[in-house]
């Protein structure tokens, strides 16, 4: 699991298409990942705390729908493939935003 992959995972309260935010390594040194839950792509506008995105899946994701999962649940979880660099800058910057960082 890497930042930017989206996987289809268990998450406990069903499966769930999820974006992979965090540091490249944490699930190897921790267990665990931090995902933003996608959503149907129309069902969110385009704000400072979200974005549509395009590829490898359309979708929308909102920087709120932060996740902790154990890095175990992606050994049965599908992988979708991973955002492009201006897809991934757009989602900091809305994590930015939502964080205050």
């Amino acid at each position: 699991m890497r930042k930017g992959d989206i996987w289809d995972v268990d998450t406990g309260k069903g499966t769930r298409t999820v974006l992979v935010v965090s540091l490249d390594g944490l699930a190897e040194a921790y267990g665990a990942v931090v995902v933003l839950v996608l959503h149907a792509p129309a069902q969110h506008p385009d704000t400072a705390m979200s974005v549509r995105l395009s590829a490898p899946v359309d979708a929308s994701v909102v920087a709120v729908n932060l996740l902790q999962l154990s890095a175990s649940r992606f050994d049965a979880g599908t992988h979708h493939g991973r955002i492009g660099p201006e897809q991934q800058e757009q989602v900091d910057n809305a994590l930015r935003a939502v964080l205050d960082l």
